[in-house]
């Protein structure tokens, strides 16, 4: 190599790795300036320490009254004049934040002209755009940093309405004076090096993908490990991570908790209350909807271009349980304006009964009421016009009619249906307060069986010191029978993976595997526990494995989990090409990037020397199952220098299998295409990137 030459690839690695080390820095200054950490007093005035000082000691000794809430005011607005955390979260940002508090007086925010002012009294303004409903006892909650604003939401003590990002960067100020008054806050971990494949056998699944999952972060309280219900969650951020465990895009300061793919490149976030957002993973940017988030699950329907939340809804006052009002399920439908078209109420459709809500001696309640239903996922078969709803605290999916609204059948614990386990014996039932509930054909549905209030198992009876074994299901539901069917299942070996109360969730890929989240006792039980995200085969054989783990008392929480890939997938069982006489006898089997609950239309094509001599049309099948197709073709011409298979979606995604290249095996072209193609995209990037940087030395330019 010329020395010059050498002087040039030098000079470009290393301003390339200049580049990427800026990029890295920039980075994590911005990550870290968002933290709501303690802001520096040094330079205070005295009684501003003075207030500081004697708002803590109030805190520490529960003897915070309304009365002192004047002095957090003049104390906040003093952090919000000075904080350059507060400066970079209010920056051209208008608006009026009310706090309904509801057993006192009122606070409210005023933030415009790159500043905020913090009021409080009887008479808020009206015209707000983002409200926020607690009591005082929760506001002190708060300040002491007992706990988290999204812990009080999902306790169900904190109501809000408005923009879920603006609602986190309203958070985000109040943790901010929090943590100053406190002088202490435990701040996030850098998730990113926690992530890590702890088992990776390529034989045992058909093809690379990727996982789009949400990591909330779960602060624990060290005093109290094994309690539960105390940890706090902050937000946290919704990445797609390859099969190495590498981060392939990220969205962060997130707290929703479900999403689900609505195209090729466009994810549908909801999940904690809020509205809901679509994120394209491809550009990054996101659009907000004026649709409810809901909690647990929502569903997407292309043909009418709406979206069904699952919602909670209250009884009225007249009707309560042990002092509760009753904590009933509906199921919401809007369109993109967020009209509301559809609905079905719980209250209506599937009244309280007192015997089969306290059949086990126990008065659940979940949000401040008695939680009579707790459903948490669904699965919609628009073309059947039905609804297929799990409704964990009973045991129980219910069939509803789309048109008519009513319940066609209950199956499960209680129903008139006969329940078999695997080994043909009649059970009560086959699963204990289960989540992730999907339909992967007709009749034949799976679920992730948490093993909790499991009463063949008496230390599953309370959260608390629970042991049982989680596992993933699949089950068959004969409805003109009135059976439901174990068919398969997946016990881990040991209790690690044990996730009794909230969470867990799974996806049937194409190739017959299944992959199971098992994550949640961070959050539920307060305990210093990893993440797993468990690939396994029809026997039973672990495929692929991914770990989370956490850092003192920062762990992780992931709620659900989406397998899919970046283009369809082709996998080619036999192909008989003889170019010599013009002959292609293709069979292979083809699914789309992501799994969907309805066919969608696709396209093959085969591409001889840049010119196109088949093509057809498909379908492909609902529920993420493979296609089979075949391809015969005798004209190719008897010089070809190069054939390509290709299968393209609705989306106009395509994938390209290349089949013949001037006399070379489809292995070694794909092994010489994909090492040309990444040198000349490695070029080709830095070459941009230095351009647009102005960093290119004057020898590769022409100016």
């Amino acid at each position: 190599m010329r020395k010059r030459t050498k002087i040039i690839l030098i000079a470009i690695g290393s301003l390339f790795l200049i580049i990427i080390a800026t990029g890295l820095g920039l980075f994590f200054y911005i990550k870290i300036k968002f933290r709501p950490v303690p802001f520096n007093l040094e330079d205070a005035p005295q009684h501003i320490l003075d207030i500081r000082d004697d708002l803590r000691e109030k805190l520490k000794l529960d003897t915070f009254t309304w009365s002192d809430m004047s002095d957090f005011v003049i104390f906040g607005q003093y952090i919000g004049d000075h904080s350059p955390v507060i400066f970079d979260l209010i920056k051209d940002w208008e608006e009026i934040v009310y706090f309904n508090i509801t057993d006192e007086d009122d606070m409210w925010f005023f933030i415009g002209n790159n500043s905020i002012i913090f009021e409080i009294g009887p008479n808020p303004p009206e015209n707000y755009g983002i409200l926020i409903e607690l009591d005082f006892s929760l506001t002190k909650d708060i300040l002491r940093q007992d706990i988290t604003p999204q812990k009080a939401v999902m306790k169900g003590t904190l109501h809000f309405e408005g923009d879920f990002k603006k609602v986190l960067r309203v958070n985000q100020i109040v943790e901010t004076a929090a943590a100053t008054i406190m002088g202490t806050y435990i701040g996030p971990q850098d998730i990113s090096s926690d992530i890590s494949v702890r088992l990776d056998k390529r034989d045992l699944y058909n093809k690379n993908g990727l996982a789009l999952l949400p990591i909330i972060q779960i602060n624990l309280r060290s005093d109290q490990i094994g309690v539960p219900h105390v940890s706090n969650l902050v937000p946290g951020t919704l990445k797609i991570i390859n099969h190495l465990g590498e981060t392939v895009a990220e969205l962060e300061d997130t707290a929703h908790t479900v999403h689900k793919f609505i195209n090729s490149t466009s994810v549908l976030i909801g999940g904690q209350q809020g509205f809901m957002e679509i994120w394209n993973y491809k550009t990054d940017v996101v659009e907000l909807l004026n649709i409810p988030a809901g909690h647990h699950d929502f569903d997407y329907n292309p043909e009418t271009d709406t979206i069904m939340v699952l919602e909670n809804v209250y009884s009225n006052t007249s009707e309560t349980w042990d002092g509760f009002r009753i904590l009933y399920d509906k199921l919401s439908e809007y369109n993109r304006n967020g009209d509301l078209i559809w609905e079905w109420d719980g209250r209506v459709k599937f009244p309280f009964n007192s015997t089969r809500h306290t059949r086990l001696g126990m008065n659940l309640t979940f949000l401040g009421g008695a939680d009579w239903m707790h459903s948490n996922s669904f699965s919609w078969d628009k073309e059947e016009g039905t609804i297929y709803l799990n409704i964990r605290n009973l045991n129980v999916i219910a069939k509803i009619d789309y048109n008519t609204k009513d319940i066609i059948w209950e199956a499960g614990e209680g129903s008139n249906f006969t329940i078999y386990n695997k080994e043909g014996e009649i059970v009560p039932t086959i699963f204990y307060s289960p989540h992730g509930f999907e339909r992967i054909d007709n009749g034949r549905f799976i679920i992730f069986d948490n093993d909790l209030y499991n009463v063949t198992n008496p230390e599953t009876m309370t959260l608390e010191g629970s042991q049982g074994y989680s596992r993933l299901l699949e089950f068959e539901i004969n409805e003109i029978n009135k059976t439901i069917k174990e068919r398969w299942s997946w016990v881990p070996s040991n209790d690690s993976y044990y996730t009794p109360e909230s969470a867990g969730d799974l996806n049937r890929l194409p190739d017959g595997n299944t992959i199971g989240v098992f994550a949640n006792k961070a959050m539920v039980l307060n305990m210093r526990d990893p993440i797993f995200i468990t690939e396994v085969t029809s026997g039973g054989e672990i495929a692929w494995e991914l770990v989370i783990d956490g850092e003192n008392n920062t762990y992780f929480w992931v709620q659900n989990f989406q397998k899919f890939y970046e283009k369809p997938v082709i996998n080619i069982q036999d192909n008989l090409l003889d170019v010599s006489n013009g002959i292609l006898n293709l069979n292979f089997s083809v699914w789309d990037c992501y799994r969907r609950d309805y066919t969608t239309p696709g396209s093959v094509y085969v591409i001889v020397d840049n010119e196109e001599i088949y093509s057809d049309t498909f379908e492909f099948p609902a529920h993420w199952k493979p296609l089979n197709l075949s391809v015969s073709l005798s004209n190719i011409q008897k010089n070809a220098k190069e054939i390509e298979l290709i299968i393209e979606n609705q989306d106009g995604i395509q994938s390209i299998q290349l089949l013949y290249f001037r006399g070379l095996s489809t292995s070694n072209k794909i092994i010489i295409s994909c090492v040309s193609i990444a040198f000349t995209g490695g070029l080709v990037a830095t070459y941009v990137i230095l351009r647009k940087k102005n960093l290119l030395p004057k020898i590769l330019t022409r100016e």
